[in-house]
């Protein structure tokens, strides 16, 4: 519910939010009304009743007009606390820049990459097979497993048969088809490939992996070949993901070597300065970040969500870049070499058990934007994020048994 008091367009937006059912407060709707209208006028910043709770959002134009592309924040919560922390932390953030902001000052650039259709079109289905698999999505378009990748070679195993093949580094790209199972920030050394010489193959497993016709194959694979040159970089975001998901530990991530991620799960991500880069992938993976695509995602059912460039990325308040201080950035920097190897649980576990990893990269973002009255509010964060992220849980899982 969203109450703008009238001919007053510097009244600040009222967002509220039902703790009850409508049809239980059916006889109080009228007395709520005038209540909220009473709280406008207010100089109350928050507003708490048995029947709902309400939070002024300053400059409600510049909110709107900042987002009007995603007014999901204003309607989109499953939990009271999560939807007012969003709109207070928001609020907080509006002089920051947006991820958005850094795009169109050429800081970076964010791009998808569907495979098959960035060059050509109509043969989607062989580049997704050109793709191999080594972490925890084996989806149906899934042909190779990884099985070794030196500085001269690649071992490839075929999904549905006991063949191997043997193939040169210079016949494929290195790639990143999935964040599940992906356990470090930094997959520098450890990542995916998708092959692109098919000629190299051998006929058997051109035929039993069926990518014939080859005139099609050598078309995808000139495909992911064009992509990787152009949009290809060392970061990758996570895309469409399960926010619950055991398998899912970071949402941002870094590579030494040029990668390419496809929109199945991941957007690709250049930034012109590498250590810019690796302050971003640190912010982007602390709760400031979380809570606020939370409020942006586009909800697919329950904690499936996707979290699009456009839509939902950019809108994501970042670090002024330009204006961090030499001791912010090397703190930065110092964190994300400490913890890019380690071995972490998925994000889901370490919001619910307020994990020491988590809480480290949280300071540190929280710094980076300025925030540090917020530091006595992590508790309070990960509780409201955590029960946030059970809703949407729950969800995913009553609905699958109703199906």
């Amino acid at each position: 519910m969203i109450v703008l008091k009238k001919g007053d367009r510097e009244h600040p937006l009222v967002v509220s939010i039902l703790k009850k059912k409508l049809a239980e407060i059916s006889d109080e709707v009228e007395s709520l009304a005038l209540g909220l209208n009473d709280f406008a006028a207010s100089k109350e910043q928050r507003l708490s009743v048995p029947e709902l709770e309400a939070i002024k959002v300053e400059a409600a134009d510049e909110f709107v007009r900042r987002h009007i592309e995603n007014l999901k924040p204003l309607v989109g919560f499953n939990t009271v606390n999560a939807n007012i922390m969003a709109l207070e932390l928001l609020d907080e953030l509006k002089n920051k820049p947006t991820l958005g902001d850094l795009e169109s000052e050429e800081v970076c650039t964010v791009k998808v990459y569907n495979p098959g259709q960035y060059k050509t079109k109509g043969v989607e289905n062989y580049a997704r097979k050109l793709f191999a698999s080594k972490y925890g999505s084996r989806g149906s378009s899934v042909t190779f497993f990884l099985d070794k990748l030196s500085d001269e070679r690649v071992r490839l195993v075929l999904k549905r048969a006991k063949i191997s093949q043997t193939i040169s580094i210079d016949d494929v790209v290195l790639s990143l088809r999935t964040y599940s199972g992906v356990n470090h920030l930094d997959v520098s050394e450890e990542e995916e490939i998708a092959v692109t010489n098919p000629e190299a193959l051998s006929s058997t497993v051109l035929k039993l992996t069926g990518l014939l016709p080859l005139d099609k194959v050598l078309e995808a694979a000139m495909d992911i070949r064009e992509a990787h040159n152009d949009l290809g970089g060392n970061f990758l975001l996570a895309r469409k993901i399960r926010l619950t998901s055991p398998g899912l530990h970071w949402l941002a991530f870094h590579c030494d070597n040029k990668i390419i991620g496809t929109t199945s799960a991941l957007l690709n991500m250049q930034v012109q300065n590498t250590e810019i880069g690796k302050i971003l992938v640190l912010y982007l993976n602390s709760i400031v970040t979380i809570l606020q695509l939370i409020a942006f995602m586009a909800e697919i059912e329950g904690a499936w969500v996707t979290l699009h460039g456009r839509q939902v990325w950019s809108h994501v308040h970042v670090p002024d870049i330009a204006k961090l201080e030499n001791e912010k950035t090397k703190e930065a920097i110092r964190l994300f070499s400490e913890i890019s190897k380690l071995k972490v649980k998925s994000v889901f576990e370490r919001i619910k058990g307020r994990d020491e990893i988590q809480k480290s990269i949280d300071l540190v973002a929280l710094d980076l934007v300025g925030l540090r009255d917020w530091k006595d509010r992590l508790d309070e964060l990960y509780d409201a994020v955590a029960n946030e992220l059970s809703a949407m849980h729950k969800i995913l899982e009553t609905s699958r048994r109703k199906r």
